[in-house]
């Protein structure tokens, strides 16, 4: 099996070799279970992180879970039969069996213009996955639209948050660092693409005007998604 560290370098190659537009990293351990997870955030080509301490409008995050069980087996090596009964179950209940999942989130955009009709949405959910679908029209791992809402008094209730998920499984991958290849270099071209994609849509020629003020309840009711063109 592949050591947490082998795994990341396949994973920071095809990043590299795919040209992704980094714009920052999280990795953590957990000091109670020694667990690791990994998040890499990314931009559209072009697009500069330049509105800290606020996280930039379009971005996309790779993040994933690395189990403690795995680094021991990766280590001391053993059959992928003796993971069963073992491994965290939250690991095994996934697409991936014995494996684990890399997860996609692309968070969109909000701009001004309060969206006050509601029955839009599905719409607009229908429209991002018109685009996605465009953008990867060969992808075999479904995304879903997710939306958050907020209520405020004596207001109506408004788009907050905006999202995009979707799962890669690694399964056998764990154990061939060809094959982990492959599964990168498909995932990082298929997220270069799509974030290309949603930047014609969601980011306007005013890219580079001076950031929002940050976001306080008052401006969550004065801000929309876009819709895009297909909606």
């Amino acid at each position: 099996m592949l050591t947490y560290e082998n795994f990341v370098a396949v994973l920071l190659t095809a990043i590299e070799q795919t040209e992704l537009n980094i714009a920052y990293t999280q990795e953590l351990l957990d000091t109670h279970a020694l667990g690791r997870s990994l998040s890499i955030t990314c931009l559209p080509r072009g697009i500069e992180d330049d509105r800290a301490p606020d996280e930039p409008p379009l971005r996309a995050a790779i993040s994933f879970r690395w189990s403690p069980e795995f680094t021991v087996f990766s280590l001391r090596g053993g059959l992928p039969d003796s993971f069963d009964g073992i491994v965290d179950e939250r690991i095994l209940a996934s697409s991936a069996g014995v494996g684990l999942e890399i997860e996609v989130t692309y968070t969109l955009p909000l701009v001004t213009e309060p969206l006050s009709d509601l029955a839009a949405l599905p719409q607009i959910a229908h429209a991002v996955h018109e685009l996605y679908a465009s953008a990867a029209p060969t992808s075999e791992n479904p995304i879903r639209v997710d939306l958050a809402m907020s209520f405020l008094p004596a207001q109506g209730p408004r788009v907050k948050a905006m999202t995009i998920h979707q799962s890669w499984p690694i399964g056998d991958a764990l154990f061939d660092a060809d094959l982990l290849t492959e599964i990168f270099e498909d995932l990082c071209s298929e997220l270069r693409d799509v974030l290309d994609a949603l930047a014609e849509v969601y980011l306007t020629d005013e890219r580079e005007a001076q950031p929002p003020a940050p976001e306080t309840d008052e401006s969550v009711a004065e801000r929309r998604y876009l819709k895009p063109p297909a909606a």
